[in-house]
């Protein structure tokens, strides 16, 4: 019996990519509606900015940092900057796990 290749080759190389880039993949899926027309899609789609609080605020678009601060309430930029690196690297780290445990039956 030969021993197993780890290398990765092209599509396995892909995959692992597309794991990394998992919230850019969201942020597209959740700005679909605006793209298509069947929301109005204003000039800039960032958070609102209180400057008496310092916070940011949640609007209605389609961007996974809206979202976030429609979940989670109002926050900083920098409490929020951390909630989505937590959020990207916990998924990462799913998604490795993930691929690791269905590796053998996967492919």
């Amino acid at each position: 019996m030969e021993p197993k290749n780890h290398t990765l080759d092209g599509t396995q190389k892909s995959e692992t990519l597309l794991i990394f880039f998992f919230p850019q993949v969201l942020n597209f899926l959740l700005s679909l509606p605006q793209l298509f027309g069947f929301i109005a899609c204003p000039r800039h789609r960032l958070p609102r900015f209180d400057p008496q609080t310092g916070l940011l605020t949640g609007t209605n678009d389609g961007t996974l940092v809206n979202f976030f601060l429609r979940i989670f309430g109002r926050k900083t930029e920098k409490s929020l900057c951390t909630y989505l690196l937590v959020f990207q690297g916990v998924f990462c780290c799913f998604c490795f796990l993930l691929r690791y445990l269905l590796a053998g039956w996967y492919k």
